[in-house]
């Protein structure tokens, strides 16, 4: 199917609603309920045309990304800053905890890579559901919007998304990566969602109103933080 400049895959299924995924620079995909008219699978993705043509270009100048050792005096990010991965052992339990500037992996087996990744992917998610959690506790009450639930988990072309009928939102595993800023933009995109399904002119208001300086925190967390 051709929208306008995109070349769409439509892919029909015993779904309720329509899930919209870019792949890459060239490919976009979407499910739609066996129901749907053409039409209206047009209708919206017509309507994040704009979505689409920025994550493609994101993708299209994206680096791909390189093979990395992972071991002591690894670099890596946390909350927008390069931590030192610092690999201990310990006869005790598996732990991860900040050290200053260094991220202090304690296994019982510090040569074992493959754990030690595992280790601080589990604190990275466990680090960022405390994070998640304290923002809904801020801007819920300020938004007059409440989340049924969140999850956190590993995305290739969101930072985050909301199913508008169950009232969920989802974060993306990166974001803890990101700066709090750029996670709390994300969150309260998300919030806003609950108010309005679609990016139109009412969606944009709203985030107008709520963080007047979203515009500025999408822009350095697609390119920066």
């Amino acid at each position: 199917m051709q929208v306008g400049k995109h070349k769409v895959v439509v892919t029909r299924k015993s779904i309720k609603h329509l899930y919209l995924r870019v792949k890459s620079a060239h490919q976009v995909e979407v499910s739609a309920p066996r129901h749907w008219p053409e039409h209206h699978i047009r209708s919206i993705v017509a309507e994040r045309s704009d979505w689409i043509t920025e994550q493609q270009q994101k993708l299209a100048t994206k680096p791909q990304p390189q093979p990395a050792s992972f071991k002591n005096g690894t670099r890596i990010p946390f909350e927008g800053r390069p931590y030192t991965v610092v690999l201990t052992q310990t006869t005790g339990r598996r732990n991860a905890s900040l050290k200053g500037a260094c991220i202090e992996l304690k296994l019982p087996q510090p040569d074992d890579i493959n754990a030690a990744i595992k280790l601080l992917d589990s604190w990275y998610r466990t680090q960022l559901k405390q994070r998640i959690q304290q923002l809904l506790q801020v801007w819920q009450p300020v938004m007059n919007v409440a989340a049924s639930d969140f999850g956190v988990r590993k995305m290739k072309t969101r930072w985050g998304s909301c199913n508008t009928r169950t009232g969920k939102i989802w974060l993306n595993f990166d974001l803890i990566k990101k700066s709090p800023q750029s996670l709390e933009y994300v969150v309260v995109h998300e919030l806003t969602h609950l108010y309005e399904r679609y990016h139109n002119a009412r969606f944009y208001a709203l985030m107008d109103k709520f963080l007047p300086d979203w515009r500025v925190r999408r822009k350095r967390l697609n390119h920066y933080e």
